[in-house]
């Protein structure tokens, strides 16, 4: 029997220390016994007073990634693992997946690694599927508002007697800056792409997380909005997203296992939101008038200050029509707080509480958020914070 229901592995990361806070004043905490875990305990050990001080005591797992018994150890110490330890291709991420797989339990990260995802895939959506685990990757703001949003869009298509078969998104608000942990990431796509690993074309397919899809008869690219342009349905101007080659491949691997293919889709983000963005930057000095600066080249577990954390915001429109573009659907995905930190910290802890609270559909494998959860991860991200931290809006 799981000595807790909820392990947090990387909880001393920048990310990982606002899902401890997040957890330890979770209304929902008399619900849920948890834990934290990583290789370093006297982190651990202060990040637990911190938590304590706040009103919740975890338990502390101290454990090495690399290490295949070290995870055994805390993964049967588990219910559900909620992974923050990342660039997740270079962290042992895979260690812990493949753990979780064949022992049937739960599992999340934040991952937006497309060759580390596809590496999942490959090695363990069946075993995961046969063991009844649900494998969540991308679940912070890459990929739940995309996905989620999508899901919305499509369902109210269908309540209008419609089938989607072309679905785009626009950010037309996100507000927000990066961690140390973000830079990492970013090295680590660079580096795989430059090496001979994989076929140059793997890392240009669109649904390289939905191998064997029924693709469009469109050529589409990876993003799918590769150009600054006027957009009549949503009546702005927009252009490529540096989030979006993450969201449209796990929105195309939600369409593929959720049978919704062929249907195209692309993401962007509006130039309304990068003024936004930059207003946000300059009205505070780069946070230098409220003595907080952004940091602009952090390190390791450090990121963006309070002040941006919480002034940050996003704002996400789904637009998914017919065929023939004859019937249409227009839904809103708006939150608040800096998308990349304090906002993914609530989502993916919301997701994790989802997974194992929450009355989901059945079945395993390795999943998306709106695969693995859906309306009842949508349900319970409207509800969080007193319905003040997300809302889904159907607006057409």
């Amino acid at each position: 029997m799981a000595a807790f229901d909820l392990v947090l592995h990387g909880a001393t990361g920048f990310v990982g220390q606002l899902v401890v806070d997040y957890l330890a004043l979770h209304p929902e905490g008399n619900r849920f016994s948890w834990a934290i875990a990583g290789r370093n305990p006297d982190k651990l050990a202060r990040i637990r007073r911190s938590a304590a001080a706040r009103g919740s005591e975890p338990g502390v797992i101290v454990t090495q990634a690399a290490d295949k018994a070290s995870v055994e150890a805390m993964v049967s110490d588990a219910r559900v693992v909620l992974n923050a330890a990342g660039p997740y291709s270079e962290c042992h991420a895979d260690n812990i997946v493949g753990v979780c797989a064949v022992s049937g339990t739960h599992y999340a990260d934040l991952s937006g690694e497309y060759w580390y995802q596809r590496r999942l895939i490959d090695q363990y959506h069946e075993e995961a599927d046969r063991s009844g685990a649900k494998i969540v990757l991308a679940a912070g703001v890459d990929s739940i508002p995309s996905d989620l949003g999508v899901q919305l869009a499509i369902e109210h298509l269908a309540s209008k007697g419609g089938r989607a078969r072309h679905i785009k998104s626009l950010f037309t608000s996100y507000a927000g800056s990066f961690s140390g942990g973000t830079r990492r990431s970013m090295q680590a796509r660079k580096r795989i792409a430059q090496s001979e690993e994989y076929e140059p074309g793997f890392h240009t397919d669109p649904y390289v997380l939905a191998p064997g899809a029924e693709r469009s008869d469109d050529d589409e690219t990876v993003s799918g909005w590769d150009s600054r342009r006027f957009d009549a349905d949503f009546r702005r101007f927009g252009g490529p997203f540096f989030m979006a080659p993450i969201n449209a491949r796990v929105v195309r691997r939600s369409l593929a296992l959720g049978g919704h293919l062929p249907c195209t889709y692309a993401e962007g983000i509006s130039t309304g939101a990068w003024l936004k963005a930059s207003w946000l930057w300059l009205s505070r000095g780069f946070g230098y008038f409220v003595g907080a600066p952004i940091p602009m080249k952090p390190e390791s577990g450090e990121g963006p200050p309070p002040w941006l954390q919480r002034a940050g915001s996003f704002c996400l429109r789904v637009y998914a029509s017919t065929g023939d573009r004859t019937r249409s659907a227009l839904v809103e995905v708006r939150g608040a707080g800096d998308p990349g930190y304090l906002a993914t910290s609530k989502m993916f802890s919301e997701l994790g509480l989802a997974l194992l609270l929450d009355e989901a559909a059945p079945g395993g494998g390795v999943l998306t958020p709106a695969t693995a959860l859906g309306p009842v991860l949508r349900q319970r991200l409207a509800n969080a914070e007193g319905s003040k931290f997300i809302n889904f809006r159907i607006l057409d």
